[in-house]
This record gives C-alpha cells, sequence and structure tokens, in this order.
C-alpha cells in the first residue's frame, strides 16, 4: 500500500514539474513585451503583472525575475534587483537554454553589485561575464563590463588601472558600425571625460571631448539615429567643453563652446538647460543660473518628482549662485527646503529598506519550489524511475531491518529462555558453562600474571588432584556463600589465603576444577549474579547491576556478558521483558 501511495506522489509531481516550462498565451497583459514597456514609467504595476505572470505561466520565470530585477532597479531598490538578476542568473546557469540571456544577468549582477559598493562581488561577475562575451562574440557586454570594472577601481582610488580599463573598453568599440556600439561609445567617451575632470586632469578631458565629438559626427550620418538623440550629445558636450576651457581661464573659446551649445534646441529644454550651470556658475551668470533652475524645478514639480538627488543638486546650484549674488534670505529658505526634502528622502529610504525586507522575506519562502521546479525541469526524463527506485530500495532496506531485529529478539528471547531454565533447574550457584552452552569466561581486563616457576609446578602431573577438589568445593562453598566475588577488590592472592595455599598449587586447583583461570572462575560468578539481579529488580540501571555485581566498570559487563551469553545486557533486558509479556 505504502509503495503504491509512493508512485502516485511521484506521478502527480512529475506532471507539476512537467508543467513548469509551459507558457500560457492568455492575455496581452501578462506578456514579456507588455511590462517591457510599461516596467520604467510604471515600476509598482509591473510587479503585480509579473506576479500573475508567474501564476498563469505566460512568461518563463527565468524572464519574470528579470524583470523584476528591472523593475526594483528603477525603484531604488538595489537589493532586491540584485536578487532577482541572481535568481534569473542561476535559473539560466540550470536551464542551459539561453547563454545569451545567462551573459545579459551577469552584466547585471556586475553593475548591481557595484551601485551596492560590493566592489569585489562586481569584479567577479565582471571576469565570469567577460568569458562568457569571449566564448559568443558579444562585443557589447565585453565593453559594458570592461567599464564596470574600471568604475569599480576608479572608486577604489586605483586610477591607474581604472583608466587603463576605460581605454580598453573604448578600444573595443572603436570603429565599430553597430548602431548601439556607437551610441555605447560616446556615452563611454563622456563618462570618461567627467572622471578625467573629476581628477583635474584637464588637457586629456579636452581630448576625449573631441574624440567625442567626432563620434557625434559618425552617429549624425547614419540615417536611423534620431535628430533629438544627436542634438542632445551636443548639447551635452559643448557644455561641458565650455566649462573645461572657462576653468583654463579661456574665455573666449568657453564662451565659443556655450554658443554652440545654445544653437542647439536641448538647450532650451529644462533638461538641457541644466547642463550649462557648472560654466554659467564658474562664469559668475549667476541670474541665468537661477532661471535655469526654476524651469527644472518646475518640471519636476509638475511630475511630482521632487524627493531624489537630481532635484537636491538643482536646489544646491541655486544656493551657490544665491551666495554668489549675496541674496541670504533666499539661501536660507532654499537650505531649510534642502533639509524638509533630505529628511523626506532618508524616511523613503528607510521606507524602501523595510519594503525590500519585507519583499525578501516573501520571496524566501518560494525558495523550495522554485529550486525543486528548476532540478525537475532537467531532469526530468529519469526522476520517475530514479525515485520509484529509491522508493523500492527503502522498502526493501526497511523490510531487511525489520527482518532482522525481528530474528535478534526472537533470538534473545530464545537465549534468555533458556538461561532462566537452566539457572531455576541448577543444584548449586557455582558455574553456568553448562547453562550457557558456551566455554567459560577468560578476563582481558585484568589477566592472571603466572610466573615461569609456577608454571612449571603446573605442568607436572600432581597427585593431589583428588585432594584439591575437595579443597575447591569448601572454597566454592565460601566463596558463593559468602559472595566474595561481588568485592572489585578480590584478589587470587585472598582466596588462596583462605584454604592456605601457595600461589602454584591454588592456580593449578582452579584450572583442574573450573577449566579457566582465577579471573574467569570469579566473572563466571559475576555474570550468574548479574543475570539473577536483573530479573529480580528489573528497574536497575545496567550501571547499577555492574557496581552490584562487583564488576570495576560497565564496559567489563557489557564485554564479558556479550561473549557469555551471546547478547548485551540491555538485549537480555529487553528479553526478559518480552517474555514477561
Amino acid at each position: 500500500m505504502r509503495f503504491w501511495v509512493c508512485i502516485l506522489v511521484l506521478l502527480f509531481v512529475h506532471n507539476q514539474f512537467s508543467r513548469a516550462d509551459k507558457t500560457i498565451h492568455s492575455d496581452s497583459l501578462y506578456t514579456e513585451k507588455y511590462i517591457r514597456d510599461i516596467y520604467i514609467s510604471d515600476s509598482k504595476r509591473a510587479l503585480q503583472l509579473l506576479d500573475e505572470a508567474e501564476n498563469r505561466k505566460t512568461i518563463s520565470l527565468r524572464v519574470i525575475n528579470e524583470l523584476r530585477s528591472l523593475s526594483y532597479s528603477n525603484m531604488y531598490m538595489n537589493k532586491l534587483a540584485f536578487m532577482y538578476a541572481k535568481k534569473a542568473y542561476l535559473l539560466d546557469s540550470i536551464y542551459q537554454k539561453d547563454p545569451e540571456h545567462m551573459l545579459k544577468m551577469t552584466v547585471y549582477l556586475a553593475e548591481f553589485s557595484a551601485m551596492m559598493s560590493k566592489y569585489n562581488e562586481s569584479m567577479h561577475y565582471a571576469l565570469e561575464g567577460i568569458r562568457q562575451a569571449q566564448e559568443l562574440g558579444n562585443r557589447e557586454a565585453r565593453a559594458r563590463l570592461f567599464f564596470c570594472m574600471g568604475e569599480n577601481n576608479w572608486r577604489l582610488s586605483f586610477k591607474d588601472k581604472a583608466y587603463d580599463y576605460f581605454d580598453r573598453t573604448i578600444e573595443l568599440l572603436r570603429g565599430s558600425k553597430e548602431k548601439r556600439e556607437m551610441m555605447l561609445l560616446s556615452y563611454y567617451y563622456g563618462a570618461k571625460m567627467g572622471f578625467l575632470m573629476n581628477d583635474s586632469r584637464i588637457e586629456e578631458a579636452l581630448e576625449v571631448g573631441f574624440e567625442r565629438e567626432k563620434q557625434i559626427e559618425r552617429l549624425k550620418a547614419l540615417p536611423q539615429i534620431p535628430e533629438a538623440y544627436v542634438d542632445g550629445q551636443y548639447s551635452y558636450l559643448y557644455s561641458k567643453l565650455a566649462y573645461i576651457y572657462c576653468m583654463e581661464k579661456k574665455y573666449g573659446q568657453a564662451e565659443q563652446y556655450y554658443q554652440k551649445y545654445l544653437s542647439k534646441k536641448e538647450s532650451h529644454t529644462p533638461d538641457g538647460k541644466m547642463y550649462s550651470v557648472p560654466y554659467l556658475m564658474l562664469s559668475g551668470q549667476y541670474e541665468t543660473v537661477i532661471d535655469n533652475c526654476k524651469g527644472f524645478k518646475e518640471l519636476m514639480r509638475t511630475q511630482q518628482d521632487t524627493l531624489n538627488e537630481q532635484y537636491l543638486t538643482v536646489l544646491r546650484h541655486e544656493v551657490k549662485a544665491y551666495l554668489g549674488m549675496h541674496k541670504y534670505k533666499e539661501v536660507a529658505e532654499i537650505r531649510e527646503t534642502i533639509l524638509a526634502i533630505t529628511d523626506s528622502i532618508n524616511t523613503r529610504d528607510r521606507n524602501n529598506v523595510a519594503l525590500e525586507l519585507n519583499a525578501m522575506y516573501g520571496v524566501s519562502e518560494k525558495e523550495e519550489y522554485i529550486a525543486e521546479q528548476a532540478f525537475q525541469l532537467r531532469i526530468r526524463s529519469i526522476t520517475l524511475c530514479f525515485l520509484a527506485c529509491v522508493v523500492v530500495l527503502t522498502l526493501f532496506l526497511v523490510w531487511r531491518l525489520w527482518r532482522f531485529n525481528h530474528i535478534v529478539e526472537y533470538k534473545n528471547r530464545m537465549l534468555a529462555q533458556l538461561i532462566n531454565e537452566r539457572i531455576s533447574n541448577r543444584k548449586d550457584d557455582t558455574q553456568l558453562s553448562e547453562a550457557y552452552g558456551q566455554l567459560a569466561v577468560t578476563s582481558e581486563i585484568e589477566p592472571e600474571v603466572i610466573s615461569s616457576e609456577e608454571l612449571n609446578e603446573t605442568d607436572k602431573v600432581s597427585s593431589e588432584e583428588e585432594e584439591n577438589k575437595k579443597i575447591f568445593q569448601e572454597l566454592n562453598r565460601i566463596v558463593v556463600q559468602d559472595q566474595l566475588y561481588l568485592s572489585p577488590e578480590l584478589s587470587r592472592e585472598d582466596l588462596a589465603q583462605i584454604v592456605h595455599l601457595n600461589n602454584a598449587r591454588f592456580a593449578r586447583m582452579i584450572r583442574e576444577c573450573t577449566g579457566t583461570n582465577f579471573n574467569g572462575y570469579i566473572n563466571e560468578l559475576r555474570i550468574t549474579y548479574a543475570i539473577k539481579l536483573m530479573k529480580k529488580c528489573p528497574n536497575y540501571t545496567i550501571r547499577a547491576i555492574a557496581d552490584e555485581s562487583g564488576f570495576n566498570s560497565t564496559p567489563i559487563l557489557y564485554n564479558l556478558f556479550k561473549k557469555k551469553t551471546g547478547m548485551t545486557p540491555y538485549e537480555f533486558k529487553k528479553a526478559q521483558d518480552s517474555l514477561m509479556d
């Protein structure tokens, strides 16, 4: 019956796992394309749809975890973003179906780790991802990972190594005709330029800026590149070049690039106006700074998005501008606003941490299911057969163990019954050799030492054997009657003195009359007493029985009892209990 129950359970589990990777395309809301389109604008909604998509199985679990990762990253919950990216990565490593997707997850893990300042972990994933990208010939992924390694080293103050990675990234993408790679190269030029400016390497920053200008020209020549994108690239670059030349006190060139910046459409948008703020601040154009900041602030208020570092940066620009204009009242007001927003951001961050923890706790409850699902998807073709064999083997072993225990218990009962019968029928308490049907017990704990002289004496044919038998009968009566054997300190010399014999003759007498030595004779009496005690006092512990019977320790009793009866004292007690039942 148990076997068939196990089989039915295994069939159910196998059926569930076989359905784990199937998708049911029933609703366009729960598709990968739709959720990818909305996760940036409405991350919370995307997460809700992903939960339902997992229940409906409309999207594979690894893609669901990827989209969850991106959604949480957009919500600045980097721990959850990393966790789900790791889940997707692990599923990819198990399935081995889509190496490109696994590479994408590896890139995410490297970048998310860097965001959380876990630079060693980020470097680990970056190196692994570079190996994968080389095998797949994915140049874009290699470039992203090289640059990630450069950023990690820069933040760790390994500047030379950082710039080496930046250069490797740029060299890898330079000359590429792929649109995405060309756009990525432009971005990396700008990022490297920013790092050089932070390190006050102005000349190098200018060189990189000019390289970026050439790259934007190449992008401009591509028909599929939107004009607005090119305009934004130029706008950002010219604002940075104006700032650099102003730092170098080359005001004429600075103004030229500022005018180039103003010639771009992006420079008149709220976002674009913020590009020029560093230059305007440095050149003392505080009124223009205030005007540019107001437009951007209004945009963010319209979007109801003022609780972020970007908005705080704008306010700090205003503070510097008003300080330059000596308008300290406005400075005080803005600083109060900064404090209030900072408190709100801190509160939000604490709430986000709590939400992350709650979400991670909820996710942990699904871990076992996800692991089982992934495992079964990998080995579903052999699972049923394997588990069935395990069940059968387990049942067989359980049956064999039960049967063995049953036989042992039966044997012990028979031995105990035989011992009881022999003890009840014997005429004296001298020995149990016949009762047990075994040889007498010999002690391995306290072996009797006999000198060579004594041995020579015992080898001689003695005419006093008959006398020895009479002496032993009297000695045995005294030992049994007075229970001298119960004393752990009893020695051969003690008994030899009772019958007034020397050691050699005493040893001969014991061997002739018992077939064993002194220790074997005494231990046999002690075991007999131990058996009686276990029958008379079933509640006694084995330790108490050993002490009462004259044994120095419980292990000695166990050893001698096992040799004499074929079972341990515990087994004998158990057999006695079963006989009483």
